[in-house]
């Protein structure tokens, strides 16, 4: 991949100071350096040569990570082979630079030992005229095992070490690393290698230090800028999360304007991948989340340790996953103590006070009636605001929701709400997931018995209270039977799903297993994880352990709202022929956490409803129910859950002529491909005869095929009524 110089050669050389030689950085259709060897891992030390396909010319290299400038010192001209061999036996550089922190627990600490090494080149050609190329930049690391060392992506980072660490510009030292905005970005080269040595990408790029109170950690997290400025290539387009698909869109997501390299917050000290765990888990939920990698990172090649590669949240962010003008973002960080403190990420003073008055109309109204609760509906995304809720709750999360609350918006045209526009795109706050290192069991954050619930909610007491600023939102809608049905059922399912134990301990296995091999290298240079096996033993027994707590804990809230105790519900039904939808989940394959759909054990709450509804087949349509008593024969019923209760879906085969109602294209299915056929009939743009199967598309037997029907199948499709036809 070409690199662009631009102004990152003549920032270089107004630094150094030269005199004598002059360069001019400009595009000029000079050939840059070739190399023998691409960057990367090799087994045995090798002979590096450069050369040049352009005449009378000179090549200068550098070994330190500065842009090489002739005559200025660290530069070398080119005149043999280069030794690319393993330095780790050379004294260790940077990781000995010791005014990094002033923090009294995470500060500096000498590396144990000599610190594995690799070998930095950058190059340039010059003319005589004082012409130059663009620079190259290639990392090699040397070691018997290759890229067996660490079998993991492995990122380089080269850059002049002054831009790190000199007193004046430096962003990494005491006394600068607190500083914000552009004016604290400084120019890097970045490589990444996959975990099977291949180099995926290669690209300048800019870096700034990330983080809150973090920056303070002699290990700190780092925020990646991909501009113009350093780079033809103005995102940074690679694969880099494999899976990860836009939260709207769907699609397949490999291009990014921003990215993070996390030192993994507060569990730094713990597990190295605790955040990464938690918004892995609950990804799939109505909250938008950043995607999580382990990676291993190099700084001038000298090891740097484990790092979390991670999106950013910013209006590209939301742009990407939800094919969306970003300049009609507005994102908001919530943060503070005891007062409540909004900052605007995206958007503007407007937008925060759009949200503080969402708030003021539900202090100044009643949120038990209707018509409050249907306002607030259009203001916020009800549905993303309790998976936020049920994600921090479950997860024990401390440092919340007096901080770290991140939430955000489309701004539609006329500023209303939108209930037929794509997903996130309806103008109501949604929220993300920030920041949850504090939970699942860390040290000094939430433990496994925390009644995070209580706290959440406003019932904390004394030391163990929230401030009443940070709890109001939730404590209030909990008033309304309506959401608070919905907060425990939704949180009911997520219990049987997305946060039974056996799931959670397959990706702490995964998760720790990635980076089990490479510790005790990082500990090494960091000196700061006592016992790392126990450490994800509490992760383990926290998932074990965790849900039954919150089960209690609901009970014990929600007993005077008719919440009697946990029952277990028991769905069976022949999985070839159909599946079972219990409240929000299908228990099928496809759900996260089901493991076995044809057998299924769930826990609910006696005293709030559930919905089940059963969903067949190509072929098949529903029969009836077992195990219930009251409308037997329709597909869609709702119970009061009773400890141990069996029900049963049964399914059977249609006749070749026979089509359920609603069914329009006759697949077997009621979906919104049948109400996109039908609508378009209404609407007159389709050629399709629905006269020809009237008794299935005349919904409420009026004798007519019009908007009604359209609107019937709507409510039928989302739950609202559950049998057709509907009169």
């Amino acid at each position: 991949m070409k690199k662009k110089l631009s102004c990152l050669l003549i920032f270089a050389i107004l630094l150094s100071g030269i005199t004598g030689f002059s360069v001019v950085a400009q595009s000029n259709g000079m050939k840059e350096p070739i190399f023998s060897h691409e960057g990367g891992f090799y087994t045995q030390p090798f002979m590096l040569h450069l050369s040049t396909q352009d005449q009378n010319v000179r090549i200068y290299y550098t070994t330190n990570g500065s842009v090489p400038v002739p005559g200025s010192e660290g530069t070398f001209e080119y005149s043999g082979g280069i030794q690319i061999q393993d330095r780790t036996e050379e004294p260790n550089d940077l990781s000995m630079i010791s005014n990094i922190s002033s923090d009294r627990f995470q500060g500096w600490i000498e590396p144990e030992g000599q610190l594995f090494k690799g070998t930095v080149i950058r190059a340039v050609a010059v003319n005589q005229a004082g012409l130059t190329s663009d620079v190259v930049t290639q990392s090699y690391f040397v070691d018997p095992n290759g890229i067996q060392r660490y079998r993991l992506p492995v990122i380089s980072i080269v850059t002049d070490r002054d831009n790190f660490f000199d007193n004046q510009i430096g962003i990494y030292v005491n006394g600068n690393y607190e500083n914000r905005g552009e004016e604290w970005e400084r120019p890097i080269h970045i490589e990444f290698f996959e975990e099977n040595g291949n180099l995926a990408f290669s690209q300048n790029a800019g870096i700034r230090i990330h983080g809150g109170y973090t920056r303070n950690y002699a290990q700190k997290s780092f925020r990646l800028y991909a501009r113009e400025e350093y780079d033809e290539q103005k995102w940074f387009e690679y694969n880099f999360f494999p899976g990860l698909k836009g939260k709207g869109t769907g699609e397949s997501l490999q291009k990014f304007k921003r990215l993070l390299l996390r030192m993994s917050g507060n569990d730094s000290q713990y597990t190295m991948f605790r955040d990464g765990l938690m918004q892995d888990l609950v990804s799939h939920l109505n909250v938008d989340t950043q995607a999580f990698r382990a990676a291993v990172l190099f700084l001038n090649g000298e090891f740097w340790g484990i790092y979390n590669v991670r999106e950013r949240y910013d209006d590209r962010y939301f742009q990407s996953h939800y094919d969306l003008d970003r300049k009609n973002v507005a994102l908001l960080s919530i943060v503070g103590s005891m007062t409540e403190e909004i900052d605007v990420d995206e958007g503007t003073e407007e937008d925060a006070q759009d949200y503080r008055n969402i708030v003021n109309y539900i202090r100044q109204n009643n949120i038990k009636d209707k018509s409050t609760y249907d306002y607030v509906n259009t203001k916020i995304d009800i549905d993303s605001y309790i998976d936020y809720l049920i994600t921090h709750i479950y997860f024990a999360n401390t440092d919340w929701p007096a901080n770290n609350q991140v939430l955000w918006k489309y701004k539609t045209d006329n500023g209303q709400y939108n209930p037929n526009a794509p997903k996130g795109q309806d103008g109501r706050w949604r929220w993300a997931i920030k920041d949850t290192d504090f939970g699942f069991g860390l040290a000094y954050g939430g433990q496994v018995n925390h009644n995070t619930l209580l706290y959440a909610s406003g019932d904390g007491r004394g030391f163990g209270a929230a401030p009443e600023w940070s709890v109001f939102l939730f404590k209030t809608l909990l008033e309304n039977d309506d959401f608070r049905n919905k907060f425990i059922n939704r949180f009911a399912d997520q219990i049987n799903t997305t946060f039974v134990p056996e799931r959670v301990n397959e990706m702490i296995d995964q998760k720790s297993s990635d980076i089990a091999h490479i510790i005790d290298e990082h500990n090494r240079r960091w000196n700061k994880i006592e016992d790392w096996n126990k450490e994800v033993n509490v992760l383990r027994d926290f998932a074990d352990r965790r849900p039954s707590y919150v089960i209690n804990h609901i009970v014990n809230k929600f007993k005077n709202n008719g919440v009697v105790q946990s029952a277990s519900v028991n769905l069976s039904t022949e999985i070839d022929k159909g599946y079972i939808r219990i409240n929000s989940i299908d228990i099928n394959e496809k759900t996260p956490g089901v493991k076995n759909p044809a057998q299924w054990s769930g826990v609910y709450f006696e005293g709030v409803p559930v919905t089940i509804k059963a969903i067949p087949k190509a072929g098949y349509k529903f029969e009836k129910w077992e195990g219930v008593t009251d409308n037997i024969y329709s597909d869609t019923i709702t119970i009061n859950p009773q400890n141990n209760m069996n029900i049963r879906a049964v399914f059977k085969r249609t006749s070749s002529n026979e089509q359920l109602m609603g069914d329009l294209n006759g697949d077997n299915i009621i979906n919104s491909t049948d109400y996109v056929m039908l609508q378009r009939h209404v609407l007159g743009i389709s050629d399709l005869k629905l006269e020809n199967i009237f008794d299935i598309a005349d919904l409420n037997v009026d004798g007519k095929i019009n908007s009604i029907d359209c609107a019937i199948l709507t409510r039928y499709i989302i739950d609202i009524i559950t049998s057709l036809p509907y009169k």
